[in-house]
């Protein structure tokens, strides 16, 4: 199980283990504890979490689907 969680000091999507207590932003290089981040969404594997965190970034930048 993963989950996506928010870097509490650039705001950066990570993903993360459900069994890790700890984790270091590739951006910022802050040192977080799993416990004290904001959690956005959870998935049953990394596939889909990265596809999770693929489709929130869009949605951060205002990127809308073209209408067919």
């Amino acid at each position: 199980m993963y989950s996506i969680i928010l870097c509490y000091n650039c705001g950066q999507l990570l993903l993360a283990k459900t069994t890790q207590k700890t984790r270091r932003c590739p951006y910022c290089e802050t040192q977080l504890l799993l416990n004290k981040t904001k959690k956005v969404a959870h998935a049953k594997t990394a596939r889909e979490a990265s596809s999770i965190i693929r489709t929130l970034k869009k949605k951060e930048q205002g990127w809308k689907p073209l209408r067919v």
